[in-house]
């Protein structure tokens, strides 16, 4: 009779841990299709109010400063506030700047709403980074992390596509009053996240109170953070300093319209994500995760300076999508890293440390290439991603492999 009720209970909680799950799935979907909608072909949207390539990077730069700066804060709201209460709030700062982007006549005036939008985003991956790793056991997170991942690839490979037909057929304004019915839609699921209730893991009941948190964020919490936090960094600054450039690249280079750009965006960075987390988690509990990470970010430097000798779209195209794989192949691995050094209270603090690097990256990645694109050639941003990721093989040895005990009350 016991063991029937454990079973019954362990099913029960089975299916409440599937259902949440499912929801925020949903929920990432969603706001990656609403923000590859508005951010895929931005450069070309600012470019179409009067911007050049170095005013593009800087406002992208300037934008992406209040993700980069709110990201800790953004944790530590998610640690003492709730992660769905967060998750919530994030999609309704989402919803308004696409819509006040149409109101722009000029590329600067979308430097507010650009900081608003970006500060939305800097709410949101913390808290569902972190809402992931509490509803999933510690053996299965970097599976889980490869399933869940798809979301994100999934609205990489609609959102630019779609944004670049309407363009083309419609004009601008109709993207952005998608994108923002996107975000309305997306409030239904993420109203019905879970509240905190039971750790997978530990059995116990997860209070996200100021009191009961008694990990501290001194200099043994930063301590193990540190490589993941350099590590994101260079990454973010080498994917950064080409992300912006690229459409422009494509449209001077090669005379792409912009739905040109945005299938090219689709499958170089959608397809390619969606196609390579599941071999991601698979490989890395094969072989090793900074095993996989390391190979994968060792070859990153040699197709980016392949990328600087092809003269023709569709070979351009293959070469973004290994890019792309190889970097998305390294996610599963790297999360599930950094959350077993992550006390479970604290796990919105730690993955907003990290993402803060990463952030940092990507704002200054834009301005690096934007300068180099001015002041040296066209082809100098990828010559700076290539050096980016070289300098990540080294601090990819110097992450602990060992497991920080979780925190228990």
């Amino acid at each position: 009779m016991r063991t029937k009720i454990s079973s019954s209970r362990e099913l029960s909680v089975f299916r409440l841990i599937t259902r949440d799950l499912a929801l925020l799935f949903l929920v990432d979907l969603m706001m990656s299709l609403g923000m590859n909608l508005t951010d895929s072909l931005r450069s070309l949207y600012i470019e179409s109010l009067g911007a050049t390539v170095l005013q593009i990077s800087l406002v992208v730069s300037a934008t992406g400063m209040a993700g980069t700066l709110m990201r800790v804060p953004s944790g530590l709201f998610s640690d003492n506030y709730g992660r769905r209460r967060i998750i919530i709030a994030s999609i309704l700062m989402a919803a308004s700047p696409p819509f006040l982007y149409t109101l722009s006549k000029s590329w600067d005036q979308l430097i507010p709403w650009g900081l608003v939008y970006s500060s939305a985003f800097a709410l949101y991956m913390p808290s569902r980074m972190a809402l992931l790793a509490d509803l999933t056991p510690v053996e299965h997170r970097t599976k889980v992390y490869s399933i869940l991942g798809l979301a994100w690839p999934l609205g990489s490979i609609l959102g630019p596509a779609l944004a670049g037909v309407i363009q083309v057929t419609q004009g601008w304004a109709p993207v952005f009053y998608l994108a923002t019915a996107v975000y309305v839609i997306c409030l239904v699921p993420g109203l019905l996240l879970p509240k905190p209730r039971l750790d997978p893991q530990a059995g116990e009941e997860v209070r996200i109170d100021r009191l009961n948190q008694r990990s501290s964020l001194g200099l043994d919490f930063v301590r193990p953070l540190s490589p993941f936090i350099v590590l994101h960094l260079l990454m973010g600054l080498a994917v950064g300093a080409t992300n912006s450039i690229t459409p422009i690249y494509l449209s001077s280079r090669f005379s792409a319209s912009t739905g040109e750009v945005g299938l090219f965006t689709s499958v170089g960075f959608g397809v390619t994500t969606l196609l390579a987390q599941i071999p991601g988690g698979t490989l890395a509990d094969r072989f090793g995760r900074k095993r996989l990470i390391a190979a994968c970010l060792a070859l990153e430097p040699f197709l980016f300076l392949v990328w600087t000798v092809i003269d023709r779209v569709l070979p351009l195209l293959v070469v973004q999508m290994a890019i792309n794989a190889l970097w998305s192949m390294t996610w599963p691995a790297t999360m599930s890293l950094l959350m077993e050094h992550a006390p479970g209270p604290r796990r919105g603090a730690v993955s907003g440390f990290t993402q803060m690097g990463m952030m940092l990256g990507f704002t200054i990645g834009p301005t690096v290439g934007g300068f180099l694109w001015e002041s040296i050639g066209t082809s100098s941003p990828y010559y700076s991603s290539a050096v980016f990721f070289a300098l990540c093989l080294p601090i990819v040895r110097l992450i602990d492999n060992k497991k920080v005990p979780q925190h228990r009350r």
